[in-house]
């Protein structure tokens, strides 16, 4: 298994830096707010989701768990559209496993999830069970 702790493993978050440490005017609406300020940061994103489109790619923000280089990390990063993340839908919960036996295809668990924060958070806690 791997020996790992969350305080152990790079997560690029998907809020723009300028945004972490922010705070929402007085009597403000946080979702509301947070999404207006949001708007700031969409070209950027648009030119990735567009670069990796352009390769015949998509985006996803995946947690990853290698067991031989004993690592874990959460990215944003482009697959092939050809690869089973690029089917996710809403907030599914998707693990593809990558084993001897499953090569070149991965062993792919798929269903709905609960949620985006929810989800990853499970999801990640679960692969990170297993793989002890």
């Amino acid at each position: 298994g791997l020996d790992v702790e969350m305080k152990d493993v790079p997560v690029d978050s998907l809020v723009p830096a300028a945004l972490r440490d922010w705070t929402p005017p007085e009597g403000a609406k946080v979702a509301d707010a947070f999404i207006n300020e949001m708007k700031a940061f969409d070209a950027e994103k648009e030119k990735q989701i567009k670069a990796a489109m352009d390769k015949d790619m998509c985006l996803r923000y995946v947690g990853v768990v290698d067991l031989e280089a004993k690592k874990a990390s959460v990215t944003l990063a482009e697959y092939p559209n050809t690869h089973p993340f690029a089917g996710t839908q809403w907030a599914d919960n998707i693990v593809a496993f990558n084993t001897e036996r499953y090569v070149p295809q991965p062993l792919v668990v798929q269903g709905p999830g609960a949620g985006a924060a929810v989800t990853a958070a499970g999801v990640y806690a679960d692969v990170i069970r297993i793989a002890k």
